[in-house]
């Protein structure tokens, strides 16, 4: 029987036709699962606590779906990375700050989850295998960084255009077309649009571009090929330096103010490369390391090469940034988490090839055991270093369960393990890929789960100490444009608390003594003789939302209506003066240990007796003086004549930790009782 083969041309061409559409469909629906999983990590997430970064982009969001200028609690913002704010723009206005906030954590998880888009591109561009680029792809998706997802903050949106924009830049430079070449450049500028640390791309295109001609020996032709992006680079260079000096930089004042100190830049540098071999997968580093440099040393074609320049450019720019512009005395893996997929596919070059340098491989894998053992994590998994590293975050959630050391130890003796099994499995090349990819997704996807909860715990945390039931308290009373008054001692998570809550809260003022809670706009207060809180000379008017965490106060010519935990609305009669303000008695009545008593008169004069309770913290002595009078235990009666405002400071030696604050004694709410025998002869 003749076969005639062409009679099977049409089914062949449809099956080969249907396995794109396959692939495609495979794609969307593995990034869609990706995005349910991680929606439901960040709708666990009580309530914003990573203060001001999530105040000030909500606020600009806000002010920007209401079509004004960009704008904080009603000033102009000089703030040039505006794509977050204005992708979450529409989202403020559906509702409630609740329904805001949920569907801006959503645009965030799915903005994040686009991300394993340009790394799979990317890795199958150098020549990895589907199955590796998969692996790569998803690598990128369980970073802990992931934690920044159902944040209100930039990086979800800078993560996929800062990959998308390393990507385009690879392509341009192993195969310079001018599609490509703009398809860099607009990625590099959104990416810079959404934070302002990556307007360093194109300059790392430019070290790129000089290293890969100089590797080539064709520095010429290069510089020849790349004549549009260095072009653009050269003119957004001077565009940006004409006007920064017109202008200033804004929110970023202070960056041009740069002060080296190599010793801690160094040491920074260390610690934020180390913890970032950490997040990224400590078991793929050593063929990371081997793959890198074999593309650049050996590279089998240009696009490995010109893959091994950009990278090995990003990383040093990132982490000098970090060194430079950020507190040496915090881990800064925020800021340089993005090369994290990159480390990935360099491993993925080594793996392709076969496997070989062994034995450096093994060399390299022994020193990441020392480096595990000449710095320990405790030193640096405990609040105040570890803000922003969400694996740090994931070492300190154990820590309940297994001490600072321990946890630190813990995750020590893992990485030892790692580094192990990385020397070990090259031996096996068959299994080595597969087995420490895995290994490596495994622990991402710990440490991503275990940041996760720490911060989901957290913002429980938070929300209770901090927020009443109903988190839109002041919205809620329809009461208008209110006022947060900070005081002596308010804590700064407190204050931005009620101010992301409540839209109505539209200005910030500070008491004598007290801390706004950002560095946004506020304004300075005073006390006016009868009481009233000057500012500029202008008594304020108006509700006003008062901090009471560490300073009692009562003012007349206005009622309470509503309170937070530690803060309460006032409603004014007329102008709200102060009648009471005890700066140092906490809102529980314990003091802290010093503070004063100010009393001010409803008329011109002050005639009367103070009267307060005392009480030693339990457990304790009592050490308490009130003015020149050291007080005991029981009902205390001070006379009060004073023609204008009273004072009376008080000192105590600290007795006690309660709450997470030092406390001496315990008072009530002092009252003033007019009668004028407390002042004979006045």
């Amino acid at each position: 029987m003749t076969v005639n083969a062409a009679s099977f041309r049409p089914a062949l061409a449809a099956r080969a036709g249907a396995l794109p559409r396959l692939r495609t469909a495979v794609l969307i629906g593995a990034l869609g699962c990706a995005f349910l999983l991680r929606l439901v990590l960040v709708w666990r997430r009580a309530t914003p606590n990573y203060f001001p970064d999530e105040y000030l982009y909500a606020s600009l969001g806000r002010s920007l779906g209401a079509l004004h200028a960009p704008s904080v609690r009603g000033q102009g913002a000089h703030f040039p990375a505006l794509l977050q704010p204005l992708v979450t723009a529409a989202a403020w206005r559906a509702g409630s700050v609740e329904t805001g906030y949920r569907i801006v954590q959503a645009i965030g998880a799915a903005a994040f989850t686009l991300a394993a888009v340009p790394v799979f591109l990317l890795a199958r561009r150098v020549g990895l295998g589907r199955g590796v680029a998969a692996a790569v792809a998803a690598l990128a998706l369980v970073v802990p960084d992931g934690l920044y997802a159902g944040l209100v903050v930039a990086e979800p949106l800078a993560y996929p255009l800062v990959l998308g924009a390393i990507a385009a830049g690879v392509a341009a430079l192993a195969m310079p077309s001018r599609r490509l070449q703009v398809l860099f450049l607009v990625l590099a500028a959104f990416a810079a649009f959404a934070r302002v640390q990556f307007a360093v791309l194109p300059l790392c295109f430019v070290a790129a571009a000089l290293l890969l001609g100089s590797r080539e020996r064709g520095l010429r032709r290069v510089l020849r090929e790349q004549r549009l992006p260095l072009a653009a680079v050269a003119v957004a260079a001077g565009v940006g330096v004409v006007g920064a000096a017109l202008r200033g930089l804004g929110y970023y004042s202070g960056a041009g103010h740069v002060h080296v100190h190599l010793g801690p830049a160094a040491k920074a540098v260390g610690i934020n490369l180390t913890v970032l071999l950490y997040a990224g997968g400590w078991v793929l580093v050593p063929g990371a390391a081997i793959g890198l440099g074999l593309a650049l040393a050996r590279p089998r074609n240009r696009t490995e090469l010109a893959f091994a320049a950009f990278t090995l450019a990003f990383t040093a720019a990132l982490l000098v940034q970090a060194a430079l512009w950020g507190d040496t005395a915090m881990v800064q893996e925020r800021y340089v988490f993005y090369v994290l997929p990159l480390v990935a596919i360099s491993f993925g070059l080594q793996a392709s090839r076969g496997w070989p340098h062994r034995g450096p491989h093994a060399l390299l894998a022994a020193g990441l055991v020392a480096l595990a053992a000449r710095i320990p994590l405790s030193g640096y998994a405990r609040p105040g270093s570890d803000d922003h590293s969400p694996f740090l975050l994931a070492v300190q959630h154990l820590e309940p369960s297994l001490g600072n050391a321990g946890a630190a130890a813990f995750v020590g003796g893992l990485a030892t393990a790692a580094a192990v099994t990385a020397a070990l499995a090259v031996q096996r090349p068959r299994i080595a890929t597969p087995l420490l990819l895995g290994l490596a997704l495994v622990g991402s996807a710990a440490a991503l789960a275990g940041a996760s909860e720490f911060d989901r715990a957290n913002s429980v945390s938070v929300q209770h100490r901090y927020l009443p039931a109903d988190r839109s308290w002041v919205d809620h009373t329809r009461s208008g444009s209110a006022t947060l008054v900070a005081a002596f001692g308010g804590r700064p998570v407190d204050g931005e608390e009620q101010l992301f809550w409540n839209r109505s809260i539209e200005r910030v003022a500070v008491l004598p003594g007290g801390t706004p809670p950002d560095h946004l706009s506020s304004a300075s207060l005073r006390y006016g003789e009868d009481g009233a809180l000057l500012s500029n000379g202008v008594a304020l008017r108006g509700p006003l939302v008062v901090d009471g965490y560490a300073g009692t106060i009562v003012l007349r010519g206005a009622r309470p209506v509503a309170r937070a935990p530690h803060f309460t609305l006032w409603l004014p009669r007329a102008t709200p003066r102060l009648a009471l303000y005890v700066p140092g008695r906490y809102y529980d009545g314990y003091l802290s240990g010093m503070g004063a008593i100010l009393l001010w008169p409803e008329g011109r004069r002050l005639a009367g007796w103070l009267d307060l309770d005392v009480r030693a913290v339990p457990g304790t002595r009592l050490e308490l003086k009130l003015g020149d009078r050291r007080v005991e235990a029981g009902h205390v009666r001070l006379p009060v004549c004073s023609n204008g405002r009273w004072s009376a400071s008080f000192t105590a030696a600290p007795r006690k930790i309660l709450g997470g604050r030092p406390v001496s004694a315990w008072i009530s709410v002092p009252r003033y009782v007019a009668d004028a025998t407390a002042c004979p002869g006045v």
